[in-house]
């Protein structure tokens, strides 16, 4: 493989591996595309937080990601908040950017895990990805330029062989 070759592969990885993490929630860590501004300026939409499910000691100020049930809404809720306070049922919180904190608890056996750290922007090139238009640009292209250039050093190679037993 030449230097042109290991470029493309390093590329394609480096574009294709946050895509595929954000998809599979597996494991200790948990990548999660925010896209709310309740965290704003600390999180912002489109940033992708990694959650870490093992943390059990959550402190005063840690970020968490938990589950929330809202009235009207059949499904829970992901919400990412700064925990600024104790309960005797658990925990309470606040967006970064919200003035008033949240009018409920958080209970332990909600929690989904502790913000380790964020890639800021990266959800954006998710979303793009989602699309259609997204995984042509991002995923078939880059694998029929792969494809196309192994093909060209197959048939180079078997040239070149060709050559050498005249």
């Amino acid at each position: 493989m030449n230097r042109k070759d290991a470029f493309t592969v390093i590329l394609l990885i480096i574009l294709i591996a946050p895509i595929i993490c954000t998809m599979i929630p597996t494991g200790p860590f948990r990548f999660m595309t925010v896209t709310g501004t309740s965290m704003e300026p600390t999180i912002t939409s489109n940033d992708i937080i990694v959650i870490d499910s093992r943390e059990t000691s959550i402190e005063l100020g840690t970020i968490i990601s938990y589950y929330y049930q809202f009235e009207d809404n059949p499904l829970p809720f992901i919400i990412t908040h700064r925990v600024i306070g104790f309960a005797p049922e658990g925990y309470r919180t606040k967006g970064d950017g919200c003035a008033y904190a949240d009018n409920y608890v958080v209970v332990p056996e909600d929690v989904i895990g502790v913000m380790r750290f964020k890639i800021p922007y990266l959800g954006a090139l998710i979303h793009f990805a989602n699309t259609l238009t997204g995984f042509l640009i991002l995923v078939i292209v880059p694998a029929l330029i792969l494809i196309i250039q192994e093909v060209k050093n197959l048939m180079d190679n078997g040239r070149n062989k060709d050559e050498n037993y005249k």
